[in-house]
């Protein structure tokens, strides 16, 4: 109804507790500092994962953080309203996942990490507020979901996503989304490389705004009507290189309800979408697009180029233009 009213007014208008199962001895991956100042980073909580079982380093004296672990999934309950704490995951389980239950932000250090879960997510983050997740320097790290659930997303995460860190991080989504955030995500100037190639919806689904400052991001989708980049509110991106498939009838590479807007405020900006799929079978017929906007498409600087094999398909389709740099080599399809 908001995007309704939104798109009507502008036609009107134009220490340490350890518990764990065996495992080698316990090294410290990363430096747990944390660039932001607006918080106190109290205690780090460490959780190691292998085919034998994980392992989880609590802080000594804490009563607000708990942890349960099964063969190679750990639930960790954080009741702590006061600091932020930082988890550091590390280690690799073929039958294993993290479930995250706080109240509180915190950041996750995810650290040369790879879990396939048989039992849902391979993450799970039930919490509302602000999520730093920061992939440690040269690190390469999977994650694989359950198929046949009721879940989200390969990631899922109730709150908000800051992502930075200049690692590698691919994604399996064998239920639904490879990434699911139910708020906004922010992607960092020190991203590396997200891979999202094998999903049975979107590869990138956000429930609020999407703000990407850098990083590169090779995303595709294939089962019809499913999207690449998939935001319900805006979409910016101010740098970054996007390489960006959408191969199913119906498919979208780029798709927000509200704006999209490129520039390069944060460093290069290139964006290469495909758009190979035809038209959906339901009734709307809905087109394979490699970039849609229920509003206005934005651009003042950086490179765009969309191309599509079947006629059917559409480049960019949107309610208006606004081209005021860069370059845009893309189809246009303007209005409602």
């Amino acid at each position: 109804m908001k995007r309704n009213l939104y798109i009507l007014s502008l036609l009107l208008m134009s220490t340490v507790a350890f518990v764990s199962c065996s495992y080698d001895e316990w090294t410290d991956p990363v430096s747990t500092e944390v660039p932001e100042k607006s918080f106190i980073v109290k205690d780090t909580v460490k959780v190691k994962f292998t085919d034998g079982g994980a392992a989880v380093e609590l802080p000594v004296g804490r009563d607000d953080v708990s942890c349960q672990i099964n063969g190679g999934y750990v639930t960790l309950t954080n009741t702590n309203e006061t600091d932020e704490l930082v988890f550091v995951l590390s280690g690799a389980s073929t039958n294993g996942g993290l479930i995250y239950n706080g109240t509180f932000k915190c950041t996750m250090i995810i650290d040369n990490l790879s879990l396939v879960s048989s039992q849902g997510p391979a993450i799970d983050i039930q919490c509302g507020k602000r999520i730093a997740v920061r992939l440690t320097e040269g690190s390469v790290n999977y994650l694989e979901d359950a198929a046949g659930g009721t879940h989200k997303g390969s990631f899922y995460c109730r709150g908000h996503v800051q992502l930075s860190g200049n690692g590698e991080l691919t994604v399996k989504g064998n239920t639904a989304n490879g990434i699911h955030v139910k708020e906004y995500l922010r992607v960092a100037k020190s991203f590396g490389t997200l891979n999202i190639s094998q999903t049975v919806g979107h590869a990138v689904k956000v429930g609020e705004e999407v703000e990407i400052q850098g990083g590169t991001f090779n995303l595709s989708v294939d089962n019809e009507d499913t999207k690449a980049l998939n935001s319900d509110s805006t979409i910016t991106i101010s740098g970054g290189t996007f390489n960006v498939v959408a191969n199913g009838d119906g498919t979208r590479g780029i798709q927000a309800n509200y704006d999209i807007e490129i520039n390069e405020n944060d460093g290069p900006t290139n964006i290469i979408v495909e758009a190979n799929g035809g038209k959906c079978s339901d009734e709307n017929e809905h087109r394979c697009m490699g970039i849609k906007t229920d509003l206005v498409f934005k651009m003042s600087a950086g490179y765009v180029k969309v191309t599509k094999l079947k006629n059917s398909a559409r480049g960019i389709r949107c309610l208006s233009k606004e081209l005021t740099g860069g370059t845009c080599d893309a189809e246009f399809k303007e209005g409602l």
